[in-house]
């Protein structure tokens, strides 16, 4: 609050330095804009990108971008200087490739917004990138997997992720009322969120942040809206809930998740993996991703003879190339699909 006129004219002089600093590009540093740009999407009341998505957006900027171009006014960054910080980054392809995004992403909003007449970060040269080839299991191996981990309390886990082809976050967000005995639907997907204040806490007393759990929309919407079951992946996930319900205590935390941790809390991909990677050496088969089961499962599927579109459809795949091909999924059709696979993997 202002005591006298001359406070309040270097107070209001303040705010109109603060505005125009906010608005020039020729004194507003990329660094200050890009932080000025998460913020804003932290504080939008509508989501426009998803929390973890948000965070790594935050960490690209604060460790990759900011260090080589965010003392440059923003008018000042050039596609030469980009091109310069694109060269210079001894990360992987891929993981370059992820960095200029954020960067092109952030300026396309400067543009929309008259502060830079184009995009710097539009016209450079990127890294070839290999294609990321995935590592499924042979039918013998799954059964091997499936065999080896039938009374291990996450085996339920892995025959899912084989049968319905299920992302690993939809996965550990499915909720017991979304198995409806010989179907699923799949509604959501469990993603952990770090804030800022959290991530520096934790730096200070040398641990790892928790963060909390959220329950989010799935990647994409899926063409078929319940994902069949075959006969005995449905007898085992009735199984694994009535074990769920015996490992319940007093102290034992419901969230209505499926899969969790014996003391009833959702489970953390990286623990999720090492179980895996555990279960994996159990039944004699080399180590994958989780995320290969998923291909193991479009691998089956296209081996049994199913229809790519109804594949696709099950899968939960949506590119503007192949949308004409999954609308024509059927549910029939994957449930016959599902019972198929099913009688391939065994009971």
């Amino acid at each position: 609050t202002a005591h006298s006129p001359r406070e309040a004219e270097r107070i209001r002089l303040a705010l109109v330095e603060a505005r125009e600093l906010d608005l020039d590009p020729t004194r507003q540093t990329l660094g200050d804009y890009l932080r000025s740009w998460i913020a804003g999407l932290r504080d939008a009341r509508v989501q426009r990108v998803r929390p973890r998505t948000l965070d790594h957006y935050a960490l690209i900027v604060e460790k990759h971008i900011i260090p080589a171009l965010g003392g440059y006014k923003l008018s000042a960054v050039t596609g030469r200087r980009v091109q310069a910080w694109i060269d210079a980054d001894d990360a992987a392809p891929r993981t370059i490739r992820h960095h200029h995004a954020v960067l092109r992403r952030a300026l396309n909003i400067a543009v929309r917004q008259h502060l830079l007449p184009w995009n710097p970060a539009a016209a450079v040269e990127l890294p070839d990138v290999d294609a990321d080839h995935a590592d499924p299991m042979t039918l013998v191996e799954a059964r091997a997997l499936l065999t080896a981990t039938a009374a291990d309390r996450l085996g339920p886990l892995w025959r899912l992720a084989l049968v319905t082809g299920m992302r690993s976050a939809e996965l550990l967000g499915l909720s017991w009322d979304d198995v409806q005995g010989d179907s699923i639907e799949v509604r959501g997907q469990l993603l952990r969120r770090i804030d800022d204040a959290e991530r520096e806490l934790a730096k200070v007393e040398d641990r790892k942040p928790k963060g909390s759990w959220q329950l989010v929309r799935p990647k994409a919407a899926r063409k078929v809206q319940r994902l069949a079951l075959d006969p005995d992946t449905a007898a085992v996930m009735e199984a694994h809930r009535k074990r769920m319900g015996a490992e319940r205590t007093a102290t034992w935390r419901y969230h209505g998740l499926a899969f969790v941790t014996p003391e009833g809390e959702p489970l953390h991909a990286t623990d999720v993996l090492k179980a895996f990677h555990a279960a994996c050496k159990a039944a004699g088969i080399r180590e994958r991703r989780f995320h290969d089961l998923r291909g193991t499962s479009a691998t089956l599927l296209r081996a049994d003879g199913v229809a790519e579109d109804t594949r696709m459809a099950r899968l939960g795949h949506s590119t503007t190339m192949m949308a004409r091909h999954y609308a024509q999924a059927s549910e029939d059709q994957d449930r016959a699909a599902a019972d198929g696979l099913g009688r391939a993997l065994g009971g």
